[in-house]
């Protein structure tokens, strides 16, 4: 009997080492990093069917600008801070001027920082919820300066193309907009 309950002893205290290991430590997956972002915008439409007041061409495929714009933005990228990372994006866009627009767009985001600065591409598909339901297709390029190691000014260039209602000459129409942003970001680094 005593033999059975040494064996047991050395057993259970053999587990109890190799848990405490670090090469056998369980993994709690890869850090993340939360980007909270807030930005002024706005931008040219390439295609103005309606004549809005705006009109800075002579024709309907000439240019006009947009409402000014509020965007609010969350993202969450995988990976070393300090590596590429890859991760979500979601957007949601409300024009402070004119018709009272809202746009959600999720998407995606390639990431990566450098000290003080970092720069992304993010692509996603927009989805105008007022006043008329459409859709869309949009991709970015952005950069930030970290004033602070995670508050920064953000900069971003967005192209969208939105399919809507069309005219007499278009049953679908596309509308390319161009526009650019400017904002604060904080980005919160999570290592589990």
């Amino acid at each position: 009997m005593r033999g059975r309950g040494a064996f047991v002893v050395a057993l259970l205290l053999a587990s109890s080492a190799r848990a405490e290991s670090p090469e056998r430590a369980p993994s709690h997956g890869p850090p993340l990093t939360v980007h909270v972002a807030a930005s002024f915008g706005d931008g040219l439409r390439f295609n103005d069917p309606y004549r809005l007041a705006s009109v800075l061409g002579s024709s309907a495929e000439g240019v006009s600008s947009t409402a000014p714009y509020v965007d609010l933005a969350a993202m969450i990228t995988f990976g070393d801070p300090r590596k590429f990372q890859a991760g979500f994006a979601f957007h949601t866009t409300l024009a402070v001027a004119g018709v009272q627009q809202t746009i959600l767009s999720p998407g995606f985001v390639f990431y990566r920082r450098f000290r003080n600065v970092a720069a992304y591409a993010r692509g996603g598909t927009p989805l105008v919820v007022t006043p008329d339901v459409t859709w869309g297709l949009e991709g970015a390029l952005g950069g930030v300066w970290f004033v602070r190691a995670g508050i920064g000014l953000v900069l971003e260039a967005v192209g969208d193309v939105f399919y809507g209602s069309g005219t007499r000459e278009v049953t679908a129409a596309a509308y390319p907009v161009l526009s650019g942003q400017l904002g604060i970001t904080i980005a919160y680094e999570v290592v589990p």
